[in-house]
């Protein structure tokens, strides 16, 4: 037996020694701060024999109020040292440590109003019980917020727990005292009863064993209710509403009570603003009367900012003692900022500039954003207006996808608290500018191209259309080009087709096709770019199509008409509206031609000549005129011959021979071959009218003849030939 016991005392002996170290710094701290508690991790040293038992019991009080009684009891199964002085801790419901835990004054309240005891072993008379509030034994009573406990210090340092000594605390608490002194106790946040827990440990273990479940020693149990009754001795006192929306930058907050107010009590109201950027400690204004009503109203000495948090209790104070009631606090009611987003923007390629619009309805510090094709954001004042504008954007192309939000600035720190939703765009492509130039040229007598206003049979024309990009940043693509061949064109030339960089590099283009109408039977030349390579996107970028052709011998009056036609699409590949053009030309004679000759010269009443007389015409119908419309202009030549003798209408007299042509009073006899009377080189397509006067023209010539009769009538027939070669 010797033996066995002086094994145990070793044992004992090695466990007394790990915290001795320890003890005078946690003494000293609890002289300090009965709060504060010196830290150690749990260690498998602990006390972990012996048996501990917990229990959470209540009872109704004679109001219907509810009583809690919460016990703990450690009975040591061996002999055991501590190195410290023995404890017991009691972790409370969390739903009752919450209500007691933000303020050192409420604990003390909260302990104050505890009735119990606490019992411990005594070596003269067994174990012994004293008020949970005795002073005169060593005995200590605190809270810790730390571990929501209440826990009580023995006044012993033995180095032994002899095996079935006792060791207790139980405590009971009035749910109705308690919040008649402003401690309101919530139901179960599990909605069926309120966990705790109890151990037993040394002083130098430090209350963080309220944590451990070793053995028998820590305990978990319930107190088995849903809720905790005030009863009706006291009037019941709800968490207040707080009117919503809270908004940002608003100065008043308000809400009314949930019930009929007690005459017995003032009420008012307690407001907790929480800011979200961590910039101040939560603030607390209390006193805020409420009106016979049940509502309330304070003004805040700052504003409220998005992301604050705001949360209101009710304290009823008895107008007769000190006891108050204070209800559990509101829910918590976050500040918002409802946030507009953009609605609508303008903004076009070739701009380094986008405006839009963006109306909030409530007050605020506001920038809009925008993101560029998901890079770089940039940001600009949202106006009082909701109007806003970006500008030195990099020059928008085309078919960048734009991203605009609008944020709201706090106006403490300037930062950003609330961002809109999204506004996504496209922006639309540069609808290309197209210059349409459609030249018709004639080619002159000395072989040079000329523009021509008119054109003759039989000339050479040449027609060019000319397509030119002008805008930036705008591109043309899948670019298509008709033009048409008139209609009395011959001769035609193959159509060439020249690219022309902004450069003024020039480059031939192939796949240029001669096509057929099929509804008006005309042909056209067409080309398509199939190649986006080849798409326009520099501004005087061009094509020119160019074919020539001989006017037809036909078309003389009528005109010839170019016309053509271009398309093509966007840089987005959207097909652009297509641009028609269209010219005419009158088309002329190309010929040396008479215009118009008498086709009638009379000569009345002439007397029988008794000598050879000449005389002069008494009428001619119409002036001689010639034109002569050929491009390469000659001398021309104008003859004349007796195509038919003068000869009686009634008889078969004939007087051979009896016209001359005068030419500037010269005159020339008129026979059987052509004669010339008249030479001349047209400067130009003009008419040229020969004269016909007493020095010029057709001259009867007579000479006393058995063939001329008194009232007889004579015709004869005379021939115009226009030559532009001798005969």
């Amino acid at each position: 037996m010797k033996g066995k016991w002086l094994f145990l005392f070793l044992s004992v002996l090695m466990l007394s020694i790990f915290k001795i170290n320890d003890y005078q710094a946690f003494a000293e701290e609890e002289l300090v701060d009965q709060q504060t508690v010196t830290m150690n991790a749990p260690q498998p040293r602990l006390v972990n024999v012996g048996s501990g038992v917990l229990s959470g019991t209540y009872v109704t009080g004679s109001s219907g109020q509810s009583i809690i009684t919460m016990s703990y009891t450690y009975t040591p199964t061996l002999n055991l040292s501590l190195g410290g002085k023995p404890m017991i801790i009691l972790q409370l419901p969390a739903e009752i440590a919450n209500q007691i835990n933000g303020s050192t004054a409420t604990q003390q309240t909260f302990l104050s109003l505890l009735n119990g005891t606490v019992t411990l072993p005594s070596a003269l008379i067994g174990n012994v019980s004293y008020n949970i509030h005795d002073t005169t034994h060593g005995i200590s009573l605190a809270y810790s917020s730390a571990y929501n406990s209440v826990y009580v210090i023995f006044p012993t340092n033995l180095v032994s727990l002899l095996a079935l000594s006792r060791w207790a605390v139980s405590f009971n608490f009035d749910v109705s005292t308690l919040y008649l002194n402003g401690i309101t106790i919530p139901p179960a946040s599990n909605g069926k009863d309120y966990p705790i827990k109890g151990t037993f440990g040394s002083s130098t273990d430090g209350l963080d064993i309220i944590n451990l479940v070793l053995g028998n020693v820590s305990q978990s149990g319930v107190i088995n209710m849903p809720s905790m009754s005030i009863g009706t001795g006291v009037p019941n006192v709800t968490p207040p509403v707080i009117n919503s929306p809270l908004l940002n930058l608003q100065t008043t907050v308000s809400g009314t009570i949930q019930q009929t107010q007690n005459s017995s009590y003032t009420y008012t109201v307690q407001l907790t603003l929480t800011r979200s950027d961590g910039t101040s400690s939560p603030i607390v204004i209390s006193g805020i009367p409420v009106d016979s009503s049940g509502n309330f109203s304070t003004v805040l000495a700052s504003a409220l900012q998005y992301g604050d948090s705001v949360s209101a209790l009710i304290i009823a104070q008895s107008k007769t003692t000190s006891n108050y009631i204070q209800s559990l606090p509101s829910a918590t009611q976050a500040v918002s900022w409802p946030i507009q987003p953009v609605t609508s923007i303008s903004a076009v390629a070739g701009s380094t500039q986008l405006s839009g619009t963006a109306v909030q309805t409530n007050a605020g510090t506001y920038q809009v954003g925008v993101q560029i094709n998901g890079g770089t954001i940039y940001t600009t004042t949202l106006n009082g207006n909701g109007s806003f504008q970006f500008s030195n954007l990099p020059m928008f192309q085309g078919g960048e996808t734009v991203n605009l939000f609008v944020q709201g600035l706090s106006n403490r720190t300037g930062n950003v608290l609330v961002t809109s939703a999204s506004y996504n765009r496209t922006i639309a492509y540069l609808s290309p500018t197209i210059s349409v130039v459609q030249t018709i040229e004639r080619l002159n007598a000395q072989g040079n191209w000329e523009t021509a206003p008119s054109v003759v049979t039989g000339q050479t024309v040449r027609y060019t259309l000319t397509t030119t990009l002008t805008n930036q940043p705008a591109t043309w693509g899948n670019q298509t080009l008709k033009a048409s061949i008139p209609n009395g064109l011959t001769q035609l030339s193959g159509a060439t087709l020249i690219q022309k960089s902004s450069s003024g590099t020039q480059t031939p283009v192939l796949g240029t096709q001669l096509l057929t109408d099929s509804n008006t039977n005309t042909q056209y030349w067409y080309y398509q770019n199939t190649l986006s390579i080849n798409n326009f996107t520099q501004p005087n970028t061009s094509f020119t199509l160019q074919y020539t052709g001989v006017v037809a011998q036909n078309t003389t009056g009528q005109s010839l008409a170019f016309s053509s036609v271009i398309g093509g699409a966007d840089g987005g590949g959207t097909s652009i509206t297509p641009q028609s053009s269209a010219d005419s030309i009158p088309v002329g004679d190309g010929t040396l031609r008479f215009v118009q000759s008498p086709n009638k010269i009379s000569f009345k009443n002439i007397p029988v000549p008794a000598h050879t007389t000449t005389y002069s015409p008494s009428g001619v119908d119409t002036s001689l005129v010639i034109a002569d419309g050929r491009v390469s202009k000659s001398q021309w030549q104008l003859y004349v011959r007796e195509n038919q003798a003068m000869q009686s209408t009634t008889t078969s007299k004939k007087i051979n021979q009896a016209f001359v042509y005068r030419v500037n009073g010269q005159d020339n006899v008129i026979n059987t071959l052509a004669s010339k009377i008249y030479s001349y080189t047209s400067p130009d397509n003009n008419n040229v009218v020969i004269s016909w006067n007493q020095q010029n023209g057709v001259f009867l010539k007579l000479t006393p003849s058995v063939n001329i009769n008194v009232n007889e009538s004579y015709t004869a027939q005379l021939q115009w030939i226009l030559s532009d070669a001798p005969l």
